[in-house]
């Protein structure tokens, strides 16, 4: 799966997901822009590097829409919308794990950068408590931060970065879902 980040002008920016066995699918204005990080990146680097297989892009990996994302019209059914649904139920601690890494390694960038003030709020056993990560593992995706940052800031309006989805971390097609 190719996702694809495009600044926008102004303070917005968009999300294509190109998948290999299901429509594309796109959130066309995404919240919570950042000239440096935008909150969705934040989510996928997260996922990628934590692993975290039924967060947003584990699910849209696998066939689903993370409650986010839309399809085009012409390619919207019922098996997808069940099979969306199935993952959001499926993969709700997932998503709970996601935004709490993706809120955490965040902040931890922010006060490596300056843009937080340093304080007894984030110690790494805090870190480490709430959202089940080292802190070797936070100031790795913390790296990676640094690393994207600087390419996300870089782009003029209508550019975009492009990363893959690691099959790895796909659930299989024919993987059985359960309702919680």
């Amino acid at each position: 799966m190719l996702v694809r980040f495009t600044r926008l002008a102004g303070p917005r920016y968009r999300v294509d997901v190109v998948r290999e066995f299901d429509p594309p699918a796109r959130m066309h204005v995404a919240p919570g822009f950042d000239e440096f990080l935008p909150h969705d990146l934040v989510h996928f680097l997260v996922e990628r590097e934590l692993a975290v297989r039924l967060g947003i892009f584990g699910q849209l990996a696998a066939g689903g829409d993370a409650g986010t994302f839309w399809c085009a019209p012409a390619d919207r059914n019922a098996r997808l919308a069940q099979r969306a649904h199935r993952l959001l139920i499926t993969g709700r601690g997932d998503l709970g794990r996601s935004e709490r890494l993706a809120a955490a390694c965040f902040a931890a960038w922010e006060t490596k950068r300056g843009r937080r003030r340093a304080g007894a709020e984030w110690p790494a056993q805090v870190l480490h408590d709430t959202v089940a990560a080292s802190p070797a593992e936070i100031a790795r995706v913390v790296d990676v931060f640094d690393e994207v940052a600087e390419k996300w800031h870089a782009l003029d309006p209508g550019q975009s970065l492009a990363f893959e989805w690691p099959p790895a971390l796909t659930l299989r097609r024919t993987a059985r879902l359960r309702s919680a």
